[in-house]
């Protein structure tokens, strides 16, 4: 049997977490005590220099092994992992972004109409989205397999659906859809948007950009001085918002295994003295984590590439069938994707471990050292299972963030307006009355993107609302705020308050113009790619269909379990809005008297 011997840059470092565990270090000290046993022997003559050599080879073998040697047969996976194991191993890595051409679509589960979805639509249309998609409209979610989260898992079933459908049609003449397009789902009767989208898609770019670099850094403090591990860091392609607390729990029948999920990068003193500690009596118990930085996922919006959505989604449907057959109860979308980020995390963490033995040529892999549930993943990892779908979370609340559990820390603010600025965050609780909201930024007035009827826009002199922790003026507003009934609330009082009220009418009239073919169309957003001598840039556009029709549409699959075939129809307002009370939809909507809604 041949031995090749593993070039290592560096010693034996112990595994973090599990400084116990010295396989190696065994290894190496006896073969240095065969070695100066030999050196003894040689005076007493050839023979037994012989007999020490082959028992050398027969006890110390094992250990070499351990260390990263590797024999014609290749070393056992539970204790080594081999360059060309690693290799094997489904990453999810996707290549670096280049410049060219992208979409934008927005997509929203609804099965009826209803005026709180009217105006989450309205407020999209107005400031210049993709016209919206419906999904899941007219259906029932009563399959027995369901439970009791039938709508919940419908309607990451049906983005799948409408997603497959899409990438199917790119191979058409009709091509309208790609891998790299960015779709947006975002909760339909209780999500306003209030910046444009060119802030939205920037955002989303910036938040790739940080969360790449921190796993970064973890890739190479993991592996110290050591070279060439072959597996690289991953890339995010998918943002889902962040929620302080950590819903549904283990005892919910879902395990997303949030001991594994990573800390917020947050300033560790955010919300103060009292940062990361929840709230006890006689707090309203809706208070709890009021001063929690955020770390788990509330999938009030989820935003990522059509191809990493695809494949992260693929696998939740997988998750559905296993539970199905096992008889758990599903809970939400929300347990449902973070099961997946869960085993993701886990499976980073199982990388790290390799990455800190990693010799040059092989890591140790001692799995019954492993946590049970990190095992488990290590085991399926090695047999062919993927786990990494570059899933991240919006930590920062810049995108759509929930407002539960933050129910004071934002208000509605003029960014220009100094004084203002300081009694809101005063009122809000900032620690010291500390002002970290820095004014507009400069991703507001972007040129020449996105609806001209905004270019005229003063951002610092219109209300907006403002969230005084985090210092920054999110893209929408996640109404689930629960404390004392505060959503129905504000559902209905707040829009008054957003800053194209007075003006909602006409926006969305001019939003839904149909495209003059003489007409010059300007993207939703410019993204600089690769760094400045590269000079690529990545244009985000509308979809093609939004040329012919710009009005909301309604996405119908062929069926449940195709994933091509569908149709997308076109919704008048009058099928969208429905009044809540006695009001016609178009004054409670548009708060003028010009009657009903006529183009």
């Amino acid at each position: 049997m041949r031995f090749t011997l593993g070039r290592s840059s560096r010693g034996y470092r112990p595994l973090p977490q599990y400084e116990g565990h010295t396989p190696s270090s065994d290894g190496i000290s006896s073969f240095r005590r065969f070695k100066q046993g030999g050196r003894a022997k040689l005076i007493i003559g050839g023979t037994v220099l012989l007999l020490a050599a082959g028992l050398a080879i027969h006890y110390v073998a094992p250990a070499l092994d351990s260390f990263g040697y590797v024999t014609d047969d290749g070393p056992s996976p539970d204790k080594v992992l081999t360059t060309q194991q690693m290799l094997a191993l489904q990453t999810g890595n996707h290549s670096v972004s280049v410049g060219g051409d992208r979409r934008l679509r927005v997509f929203m589960p609804a099965d009826s109409p209803h005026i709180n979805l009217c105006k989450s639509v309205m407020s999209a249309v107005a400031l210049g989205y993709p016209a919206p998609v419906l999904l899941n409209w007219g259906s029932e979610f009563n399959r027995p397999e369901w439970h009791l989260a039938g709508s919940h898992i419908a309607k990451l079933e049906s983005l799948l659906s409408v997603i497959g459908d899409l990438l199917a049609r790119a191979e058409g003449e009709d091509s309208d859809a790609h891998e790299d397009d960015l779709a947006v789902l975002v909760d339909a009767y209780d999500t306003w948007f209030q910046l444009p989208p060119s802030v939205l898609i920037q955002r989303y770019h910036q938040l790739n950009r940080e969360a790449d670099e921190r796993v970064r850094r973890q890739w190479q403090d993991a592996q110290g001085l050591a070279v060439d591990f072959p597996i690289q860091p991953p890339r995010q392609s998918i943002v889902v918002t962040a929620a302080k607390d950590c819903h549904p729990r283990s005892d919910s029948g879902s395990d997303p295994h949030y001991s594994h999920w990573p800390q917020s990068p947050m300033p560790s003193d955010m919300y103060g003295k009292g940062t990361d500690k929840t709230l006890t009596a006689p707090f309203n118990p809706a208070r709890k984590y009021k001063n929690v930085r955020p770390r788990c996922m509330n999938s009030g919006m989820v935003m990522g590439t059509m191809g990493s959505l695809r494949d992260a989604l693929l696998r939740a449907k997988e998750k559905v069938e296993t539970v199905a057959h096992m008889g758990r109860q599903l809970w939400s979308d929300q347990a449902l994707f973070g099961e997946v980020l869960g085993d993701q995390e886990m499976w980073r963490e199982w990388m790290r471990e390799l990455g800190a033995t990693w010799n040059g040529t092989a890591s140790e892999n001692y799995l019954s050292k492993l946590p049970r549930d990190v095992r488990q993943i290590a085991e399926a990892s090695i047999k062919g299972q993927r786990f990494e779908y570059g899933i991240g979370l919006d930590y920062s609340y810049s995108t759509i963030p929930p407002t539960c559990s933050a129910e004071e820390d934002g208000a509605f603010v003029k960014l220009d307006d100094r004084e203002a600025l300081n009694k809101a965050s005063v009122k809000a609780g900032v620690p010291n009355g500390e002002v970290r909201v820095k004014g507009v930024l400069a991703e507001l007035y972007e040129q020449k993107v996105g609806s001209k009827q905004l270019d005229n826009v003063k951002w610092g002199n219109v209300p907006l609302y403002t969230n005084f922790y985090f210092g920054n003026t999110p893209v929408g507003i996640h109404h689930n705020a629960y404390v004392n009934g505060l959503k129905s609330t504000r559902l209905k009082e707040w829009w008054s308050k957003m800053w194209f009220a007075p003006q909602l009418r006409n926006l969305v009239a001019h939003a839904l113009l149909p495209v003059s073919p003489r007409s010059s169309i300007r993207p939703l957003a410019r993204i600089p790619v690769g760094g400045p001598e590269r000079g690529e840039v990545i244009k985000y556009w509308a979809p093609k269909s939004d040329l012919r029709n710009r009005m909301v549409k309604v996405f119908r699959p062929s069926s449940i379990e195709d994933m091509s075939g569908g149709s997308y129809t076109p919704i008048e307002w009058e099928g969208i809005c429905k009044s809540s009370g006695k009001k016609p939809w178009h004054e409670e909507v548009f708060g003028d008297t010009k009657g009903p809604w006529q183009m």
